[in-house]
């Protein structure tokens, strides 16, 4: 009895820890959202951004090329908070790191400011990049509504302070450099 009493408490306090885990991602990935949201890009990047990533793309260039994304004067684009974060349980731990996968929803807002561009057409060329049933077009607003599916990798050598990437599949030659390959292969 005394058995089944201690494997039973050491069952509940992993799933406690792992349970913690999991929100503390989800608690620090909304933060590194909000201040992306908030165009505070220099600070998100400072807290949140994984330092591996950049070593690779430095800190200053990915500042610029957000700053032109969320600035510019052809477009409007908005980024609202995700929705329906999956934090996996399965922690990868690989050197001194430990790696968790993250999946969520993202609903984007897009408004180009160009003459001589047609709807339809910008319609067609952002269904093809996000998937057709993933993009709208509202006429009254002239506003393009982008529904996505991201995941991201949070990884960390504390398991307490969460660093996070976005994977785009277009990125993952990069990534390999320092995110473990089985993990990169088990995403969808």
């Amino acid at each position: 009895m005394k058995k089944v009493f201690l494997f039973l408490c050491i069952s509940f306090s992993i799933l406690a820890f792992s349970q913690n885990i999991q929100s503390d991602i989800e608690s620090q990935f909304r933060d590194y959202c909000t201040l992306i949201e908030n165009k505070n890009f220099d600070k998100a990047l400072d807290i949140y951004g994984n330092e591996d990533f950049l070593k690779i793309f430095p800190k200053e260039q990915i500042i610029d090329l957000m700053n032109q994304m969320f600035n510019s004067k052809d477009f409007d684009f908005k980024i609202h908070q995700p929705k329906e974060i999956m934090v996996s349980n399965e922690i990868i731990k690989d050197k001194n790191n430990s790696f968790v996968k993250l999946s969520y929803k993202q609903n984007l807002e897009m408004k180009f400011n160009m003459p001589g561009l047609k709807s339809g057409q910008l319609l067609s060329a952002l269904q093809a990049e996000f998937g057709y049933g993933q993009v709208d077009y509202n006429e009254s607003t002239d506003v393009f509504e982008v529904r996505t599916i991201k995941e991201a990798i949070a990884n960390s050598s504390d398991l307490k302070n969460w660093k996070f990437t976005v994977i785009e599949k277009k990125q993952i030659p990069i990534l390999k450099q320092f995110i473990p390959e089985s993990f990169l292969r088990s995403l969808n």
